[in-house]
């Protein structure tokens, strides 16, 4: 069947008419939907190092999606000011009250513990303990030393290394953010609490028990790298001597010389004295 001209002018029209109405419906059901609101959380504006006191000037606010929302993000922007970062916090990044120290809010000491780590207290003395140095958040290598009645030999090794310090005394604040107390009063430290590994607390502990143990602090910046070290024993450092006595050269040992004995003056004149073994004999020198 062979369409008109005005035919084919209608079906398009119908069609284009359609077309048109289907458009404006699924237009019109696009803006009447209501735009699904972001959760409010607090983001880092800049890099924050660990140990360091947040201020309104790193941080901001941003709205996420509430599928994107960081378990424990902060809210409240006056919730982070303030607050003192645990670790290191990338710009970008919501911020999570479990990376900060808030200021009269704190899950106890064991909020402080990483999850993988335990705390164990050792006694330090002013010089093993690095002069009171030491503070929460610092990094510290931890020495052994033996004497030879223990291992055989006296003996000094590194045991541990990169080892968290979590506390000084009872002082668990997280890093040195104020200086100024330490200038007005200087506190003898006495017990350092350490964040060490299950099998680490077994060693650390017969450490302590059969030797001494000293703290050598770490850099400032907390590294991860781990040093390959030697035991060190008083041969290491000195060498190996040995007492002529012990191995038998002696002089003291040597036999004596048979003594010379004196003939007497015939009056002839002087001799050569002519010594074979035990016997002595003058040869009379004309």
């Amino acid at each position: 069947m062979k369409l008109s001209t005005k035919g084919v002018l209608a079906i398009a029209l119908v069609l284009s008419l359609a077309t048109t109405g289907l458009i404006y419906k699924y237009l019109q059901e696009a803006t009447q939907k209501t735009p699904q609101e972001g959760v409010v959380v607090v983001v880092a504006k800049v890099d924050i190092p660990p140990k360091t006191k947040i201020t309104a000037e790193m941080v901001a606010t941003a709205k996420v999606p509430a599928e994107y929302v960081q378990p424990g993000a902060v809210r409240e922007l006056k919730t982070a000011v303030g607050a003192i970062a645990r670790e290191h916090i990338v710009a970008g990044e919501q911020i999570a009250e479990r990376r900060l120290v808030i200021q009269g809010k704190s899950a106890g000491f064991t909020g402080i513990i990483p999850p993988d780590k335990r705390a164990v207290t050792i006694a330090v003395t002013e010089v093993t303990g690095v002069a009171g140095f030491v503070k929460p958040g610092d990094y510290v290598d931890v020495v052994a030393t033996f004497d030879q009645n223990t291992v055989g030999d006296n003996v000094s090794q590194i045991i541990l290394q990169n080892v968290l310090v979590l506390a000084a005394n009872r002082d668990a604040e997280a890093g040195a953010a104020d200086g100024a107390k330490d200038k007005k009063e200087a506190i003898k430290t006495a017990t350092v609490t350490l964040a060490v590994t299950p099998d680490e607390v077994a060693q650390l502990a017969l450490a302590e028990d059969k030797g001494k143990v000293r703290l050598a602090l770490r850099p400032y910046m907390p590294s991860t790298g781990i040093t390959i070290v030697n035991a060190v024993t008083p041969k290491d450092i000195v060498g190996a001597h040995t007492s002529p006595v012990q191995n038998g050269q002696s002089d003291d040992k040597a036999p004596p010389a048979p003594p010379a004995s004196r003939q007497p003056d015939d009056g002839q004149g002087k001799g050569i004295q002519l010594i074979r073994g035990t016997k002595v004999e003058t040869i009379p020198v004309q």
